[in-house]
């Protein structure tokens, strides 16, 4: 059983290069733009060291070690963020470590944790089958493991956020918390319910890595039926056997989001709050965003979402906001045919574009198709990327060019 005692005494690591507390930040626009009545604080631990809660896990596991236990070296598991703190807590002390990561780890996680020093190791399709590869080299060579979540020592030190939120926020009233395998919010939760029993804690889960929320509901341990999600932080198999104890005990509510709602919540951070989140730390607010959460937190008293963690690749990212945009009908595809004769297209394309310029729209990209066996001889298809303000915008664009005759494809 997880204890307040242990995640006191894992707050005390704080300091000296572990880890520090993170800032609550409260934004109005963010607020009005969630469309809830509640103010909505956001605890920030992308701006721990190594841009995640993770190492105040790491942290307090390997300084409770033995000098001998260090010795022998560290090895773990992880899809980045537990690298990095696990990398981190080993150099502070001396101490190897060696790193297995699934081979789709991002490589801003894995070039930072090899610049903290640890050997990576690139193993698998999931972070499962890197668990299951570093637990077959603990077993051949010797070391100790660091699990990434279902450990009591780790847990208590993902616990200490708990302790940061009751001081920063004492009438907080729901906490919502990202969930992979459980050690957060078991760390986060535990704190919380002990000095505040009447403060909910509510979990959010990717929908294509569901085992914990399967495994609340059915009050025992289950998998998740497949595992698909862009949140490669929370993207895994089966929630901790020690860390489910701990979430059916002081847990209430556990909900899913789907991968276009996390990046809606991304693109809405980004912009409303200029905060590059990942997408598991964006789970809350994809949770708060789409309404999945109305009718679960209290209708008084301020709300906390923590944003859990910030390293991404630029590449995702942008493929992530590009997505939200199509999403949310800021970014609008057309398809106009029109004929493909001399004198014509080009006076039916300065009709088309000047449309466009009376909406203010903004062209991205434009492309022309004549080759194509889906298009009659004689015709050209002009594909357009559009940059809109919102789905109503897209919606007159596309009606003002229906009512001026153009064919949409």
């Amino acid at each position: 059983m997880l204890t307040l005692e242990q995640i006191c005494r894992a707050d005390r690591l704080r300091g000296d290069g572990r880890f520090h507390e993170t800032p609550m930040r409260f934004g109005t626009t963010l607020n009005r733009r969630l469309g809830i009545s509640q103010p909505v604080h956001l605890k920030l631990e992308l701006f721990q060291r190594t841009g995640s809660f993770k190492v105040r896990g790491a942290a307090a596991k390997i300084h409770g070690l033995s000098d001998a236990e260090r010795a022998r070296g560290i090895i773990a598991a992880s899809a980045g963020n537990h690298a990095q703190g696990v990398a981190l807590a080993a150099r502070s002390l001396g101490a190897t470590s060696r790193i297995v990561m699934p081979e789709y780890a991002p490589l801003t996680k894995r070039e930072a944790t090899e610049g903290y020093g640890a050997e990576v190791i690139l193993h698998g399709a999931s972070y499962d089958d890197a668990f299951k590869h570093a637990v077959a080299l603990q077993e051949r060579d010797g070391g100790t493991l660091v699990h990434a979540f279902d450990d009591p020592v780790v847990m208590a030190g993902q616990g200490t956020i708990g302790l940061e939120i009751m001081k920063q926020l004492p009438d907080v009233s729901a906490v919502i918390c990202p969930v992979g395998g459980g050690g957060l919010i078991a760390g986060v939760s535990t704190a919380i319910k002990s000095i505040r029993p009447e403060v909910r804690i509510i979990g959010v889960q990717a929908r294509g890595a569901d085992s914990a929320v399967l495994s609340f509901h059915a009050k025992r341990r289950l998998s998740s039926r497949s595992v698909h999600t862009i949140a490669d932080g929370i993207k895994v198999q089966q929630v901790g056997e020690h860390t489910l104890e701990m979430i059916l005990q002081n847990v209430d509510a556990m909900v899913t989001v789907d991968d276009i709602s996390i990046c809606r919540a991304l693109l809405l951070l980004d912009e409303h709050a200029h905060l590059s989140a990942e997408p598991a730390g964006a789970t809350p607010i994809a949770a708060l965003l789409n309404g999945t959460l109305n009718d679960v937190i209290p209708t008084d008293g301020p709300v906390v979402a923590i944003i859990s963690g910030g390293n991404m690749d630029t590449f995702q990212k942008t493929r992530y906001v590009r997505r939200a945009l199509a999403a949310d009908h800021r970014h609008l595809t057309i398809r106009v045919r029109m004929a493909d004769r001399r004198g014509s297209s080009p006076r039916q394309m300065a009709e088309l574009f000047g449309l466009l310029a009376d909406h203010q729209v903004n062209i991205l990209e434009v492309a022309y198709r004549r080759s194509t066996l889906d298009l009659p001889l004689g015709i050209v298809e002009v594909a357009m990327l559009l940059e809109t303000r919102g789905v109503d915008d897209a919606e007159r664009v596309t009606m003002a060019l229906a009512d001026a005759g153009f064919e949409l494809g």
